[in-house]
């Protein structure tokens, strides 16, 4: 397991905010891409990008709206994402009845890793890409035992960049990702995105403000609920 105390680097999350506003001096605020889409059978085909650089499946004007903050490291969010998110999105995504908003909730350095390689390769590939790295889970949180000394000072220095980049090749990340299509060199410059790394931490802060502190957790039309595990769970909030 790693070296540092990570229980220690998830209490200094704040470090974060600080590092992006030092990086980000001027950086252009993101904007939505979603746009009012025709009526259709099947919306899980159907991507955008909120003005908050969340992603979103389904039906841009879909009557009910699901919002998921999840962690990357969360086993429960695993577990949701392959066994239960596909029930739900056939019910009600597909059909249009819902969308599905997926937020980060940061837990840990190794977290941001890969939420910053979830978005490589824009819009289109990000479901996909959650999916797959949920379901190689267990095999780079499994090699956490091979991040270096080096890496780890990167962290401990509070280079971030520096630090995501050592993770990305010393836990096989990179492997990972080419198997989605997504080069070495495409995956280094995904975590070097600040943008993309303001967005993810901005959403962990207003999260964390909204009251979120466990992963998976689930707002729907605005309002966080409680005590939803799964699909039945969720389903029964939506019925």
């Amino acid at each position: 397991m790693l070296k540092y105390n990570m229980t220690e680097n998830i209490t200094r999350m704040s470090h974060f905010r600080k590092y992006v506003a030092l990086a980000l001096v001027g950086a252009a605020t993101l904007s939505a891409s979603s746009a009012a889409a025709p009526a259709k059978s099947n919306w899980l085909s159907t991507f955008s990008v909120t003005d908050k650089g969340a992603h979103v499946v389904g039906n841009p004007a879909a009557k009910t709206r699901v919002v998921e903050y999840l962690s990357y490291t969360c086993g429960h969010c695993a577990n949701f994402e392959l066994n239960d998110a596909p029930a739900f999105k056939a019910q009600y995504v597909a059909t249009g009845k819902a969308s599905l908003e997926i937020r980060n909730l940061l837990l840990n350095p190794i977290d941001l890793t890969a939420a910053m390689l979830a978005r490589c390769g824009g819009k289109g590939l990000f479901f996909g890409n959650q999916k797959h790295l949920f379901a190689t889970q267990s095999v780079w949180l499994g090699r956490t035992k091979n991040i270096s000394a080096a890496t780890q000072a990167m962290l401990k220095a509070e280079d971030y960049a520096g630090f995501m980049t050592g993770v990305y090749t010393e836990i096989g990340l990179d492997t990972i990702m080419q198997q989605r299509g997504i080069t070495p060199t495409q995956g280094k410059a995904c975590i070097a995105d600040k943008a993309a790394l303001k967005a993810v931490i901005d959403m962990t802060d207003a999260g964390s403000a909204a009251g979120v502190t466990g992963t998976p957790s689930f707002m729907i039309d605005g309002v966080l609920q409680d005590h939803v595990h799964s699909f039945a769970d969720l389903k029964a909030k939506l019925n």
